[in-house]
This record gives structure tokens, C-alpha cells and sequence, in this order.
């Protein structure tokens, strides 16, 4: 009797694996450490007092989208919302990848474009950063071009290394590959001079990845959205599930966009903070390498890193401890920018373990 019913590409990946958050400190997730604010919990309690749910929600999230629209400074024909920009990602191959194509990003970026092109059929290939982590944008393009790359994701701000794509890097891989190219812009509101989002009405082989779970503080609705040429995005409804946003993400991520402006200047906050954190780590002797980030996180290098990732556990905070085949006698942090007393606690713990 056959029991081994899992497709091959399914078998040989390694799952993405989460660190349950029973920490008093998280920062390892790169999440908005401010909650929605009360006030906004209470119109969310009444809008949802109001819903029928009963019934299935607006399958094509219409209000949702306008709201975006008006955010983003793009038609709302030219989006489509998911849960989270994981489900975007899976109607991405869903729709363009065949089994067999070819898709690229460079590396380190967030793994889950790996997981999800090779779930798809895809043949995945990594292309490593230049020493300063900076994405090889040559090397992109003639990767692209000697694999016949189906798809290129580009992430920025880059998670976890934070660098930010400029314009015309983006513009010469578009125009210069035969691909379709996704631009990853979960973290672009901690430096909206790299917004990007307008390429889309004139290059008709890109889509932007957007997210509400950094900036706006809201991880736990799972709402993100992809914003691209008319023509690629009706593609990707034939492929999206009927009601895929329910009724109280929707309603929560409308809340969001209406007072956003209140929302954003955490934003500010948490800039000032990330300036503060990455400054006092230039000074601690056991920091090798700190890397420039337009992100809500920073990245930098440490000899040893296991006795301060110890410590700071045992102190019950919780941060992104990794390694990279690209500095084989490194090791990695990735500190998400928490709450000032998050960070000085943090520190405490990092400049004791370091020198």
C-alpha cells in the first residue's frame, strides 16, 4: 500500500520555524512593539458589534482597497489585498510560475521566497550581496539572464540586513531582464523616500508587496496587499480565494488607514530610537560590523554571539540570533527597534556581554 503521499519538493524543504514569543522583551519579529491604540480597539469593538457575521465577507475587500488607494496614490483596480503578504507571495506562483521556472532574490532576504517558489515547482536561486551587503545588482541581471528568470523578488528596506534599493537599481533590473520583478516594501514607511510604488503605471512587469503588520502596528490581523499593472493583478484574482480577508481584518485595517496619520508617528518614534540603538552599538568593542538600515531593525556582526543571545534570554528577551554562510567567522543579530526601556534593557545586557 503506497504511503508516501507528499510531493517531493514539499519533503526536502525545511519548514520555517518560529520561536513561540514567551519572552517579557520581543524583538526578534521585527513587529511595531506599540499596540493599536484603546480608542481605536473601541471603534474596532462597535464596527464589529455592527458586522453580520453571518455572512461572508466582501470577497474583492472594495472599501479596504479605496482606503488603500487613496494611501498609496494608486488606482484601486491595481490592488489586491491578502493575508499577510505570505498569501500574496502563494498567488503570486499560483498565477506566473510554472513548475520549472526560475525565480532569484538576492541574499540574505527573507527566506519565505525560497519556500514559496520551491513549493510552486520553481527552481530557486540564490544571489549572494556584495561584502557591504548591498545587493549585486550586475549579478542579478545576468543571473536573470543566463536562467531565463521567470520572477526576481527585491526586498526593501532588505529584511534582515536593512539596506534600501535605489530607484535606479530597481529601474535597470526591470529593464534589463525579461522577468517580474516583485518589490518587497513591507518596511518602507521607516523611510518612505524609497517608496517606489509609482513604477508600477509605468513598467508593466513589476508588482509592490505592501503590508499593514510593521508601521501600523498590526501583525495580529494578517493584512497585506500588492499593488501593480491592472493587467497582472486581475490575473492574480482569477487565482485568489473568494473571501480570503475576513470581515474583522477588514474592518480593522479600514480603521487603520482612517486615522493613520495618528499611527505613523510611531513611526518617528521608533526612528529616533533605531538612530539611538544603532549609535551606542558602534561603541561596544564586541560589535564587528553594523550595518546601515531604513528600517524598523538593525544588523550587525559580532564575534561570539552566543553568550550575549544567552544572556538575553535568560533575561527574557527575545531577539533574531543568525548565521549566514557569507561570514562563516561571524555571528548575526537582527534586533527589531522596541520601546525605549526595550532597548535599554537591551543594551544593558548586549554591552555587558560584548566587551
Amino acid at each position: 500500500m503506497k504511503t508516501d503521499f507528499t510531493r517531493p519538493c514539499v519533503k526536502d524543504l525545511e519548514a520555517y520555524k518560529v520561536i513561540p514569543p514567551d519572552y517579557d522583551i520581543i524583538l526578534n519579529a521585527n513587529e511595531n512593539p506599540y499596540d493599536f491604540p484603546e480608542n481605536l480597539k473601541k471603534e474596532l469593538g462597535d464596527a464589529i458589534m455592527n458586522t453580520s457575521l453571518n455572512r461572508y465577507p466582501d470577497p474583492s475587500a472594495t472599501a479596504l482597497r479605496q482606503e488603500l488607494a487613496d494611501y498609496v496614490g494608486i488606482n484601486a483596480d491595481q490592488i489586491i489585498c491578502g493575508c499577510g503578504s505570505d498569501e500574496i507571495m502563494s498567488m503570486l506562483n499560483q498565477t506566473f510560475i510554472n513548475p520549472g521556472d526560475t525565480v532569484i532574490s538576492h541574499d540574505p532576504s527573507f527566506s519565505m521566497y525560497q519556500i514559496w517558489s520551491i513549493i510552486g515547482g520553481a527552481n530557486f536561486i540564490w544571489v549572494p550581496d556584495k561584502d557591504d551587503l548591498y545587493p549585486d545588482v550586475e549579478k542579478i541581471i545576468n543571473t536573470a539572464k543566463l536562467k531565463d528568470a521567470k520572477m526576481i523578488y527585491l526586498c526593501s528596506p532588505n529584511n534582515p540586513t536593512g539596506s534600501l534599493l535605489p530607484r535606479h537599481d530597481v529601474i535597470d533590473i526591470l529593464e534589463e531582464t525579461n522577468a517580474l520583478v516583485i518589490l518587497d516594501e513591507a518596511y518602507i514607511e521607516f523611510n518612505k523616500e524609497g517608496d517606489l510604488t509609482d513604477i508600477v503605471n509605468t513598467y508593466n512587469n513589476v508588482i509592490v508587496l505592501r503590508t499593514l503588520s510593521k508601521a501600523f502596528g498590526l501583525a495580529g490581523i494578517r493584512c497585506g496587499y500588492a499593488v501593480g499593472p491592472k493587467p497582472l493583478i486581475d490575473m492574480m484574482y482569477k487565482v485568489k480565494s473568494p473571501y480570503n480577508l475576513n470581515k474583522l481584518t477588514q474592518a480593522a485595517a479600514l480603521i487603520a488607514l482612517k486615522h493613520r496619520d495618528e499611527l505613523l508617528k510611531r513611526v518617528e518614534v521608533l526612528n529616533r530610537e533605531r538612530h539611538r540603538l544603532y549609535e551606542t552599538l558602534k561603541t561596544y568593542p564586541g560589535v564587528t560590523r553594523i550595518y546601515p538600515t531604513a528600517s524598523n531593525f538593525i544588523y550587525f556582526e559580532v564575534k561570539d554571539g552566543a553568550p550575549a543571545y544567552a544572556a538575553l534570554l535568560d533575561a527574557g528577551i527575545l531577539v533574531k540570533y543568525l548565521k549566514h554562510d557569507l561570514s562563516d567567522d561571524c555571528d548575526h543579530f537582527r534586533l527589531t527597534v522596541g520601546k525605549p526601556e526595550e532597548n535599554d534593557a537591551v543594551l544593558k545586557i548586549l554591552k555587558r556581554s560584548l566587551s
